[in-house]
């Protein structure tokens, strides 16, 4: 496998436009806009701060709380 085929990273893509996100050389997934790609990654990022919260909090309650 060559290093193009191992591809990994963020990319633009002119056909169809848009951003593509490849691991490994393949792709993940693909945004049509930069503002796509971005809530998307803000919604990611919420999510595994509320699963940590979560995660956190259940290891400080008092058990029965």
């Amino acid at each position: 496998m060559s290093d193009e085929d191992r591809k990994t990273g963020i990319f633009y893509s002119k056909d169809p436009a848009g951003i593509v996100v490849m691991l490994d050389g393949k792709v993940t997934h693909r945004y049509k806009t930069k503002r796509e790609f971005v809530e998307a990654h803000v919604k990611g990022v919420a999510a595994l701060e509320r699963e940590m919260e979560d995660v956190l909090e259940s290891h400080y309650k008092p058990d029965g709380v």
